[in-house]
């Protein structure tokens, strides 16, 4: 279910007129990492299930972009395990040269200097 939700959500996104850059795709996926944090059990409102799948899936999108970007074959019909997938991602990625493993930590420390 999952993955069509997530081919749905990549379907209906406008077209680009030029390709997405590496630091671009890289950005929207720190800026998504940002919303992943579990929501603890006294702060979750009534729709905090339905918050916490947009943000997940927002999060896969801009992970696929990426991929992408740096030459990685990827689409929504492999999240059938959405975090086994994530980890197969970044990963790859890491192969190739793009570390995750700090991106966090740069955005933590970026946005308090604001």
């Amino acid at each position: 279910m999952y993955t069509q939700i997530l081919d749905v959500a990549l379907g209906e996104r406008p077209p680009r007129e030029t390709e997405m850059a590496t630091d671009e795709a890289l950005s929207a996926l720190l800026d998504c990492r940002q919303h992943l944090d579990p929501i603890a059990s006294s702060q979750r409102g009534s729709d905090w299930s339905s918050a916490a799948l947009a943000n997940q899936v927002a999060h896969d999108i801009a992970l696929i972009d990426l991929a992408r970007c740096v030459g990685i074959d990827c689409d929504s019909t492999s999240f059938d395990q959405p975090k086994r997938r994530r980890i197969q991602i970044e990963q790859q990625l890491f192969s190739r040269g793009v570390r995750l493993d700090g991106l966090d930590q740069r955005a933590d420390s970026t946005s308090k200097h604001r």
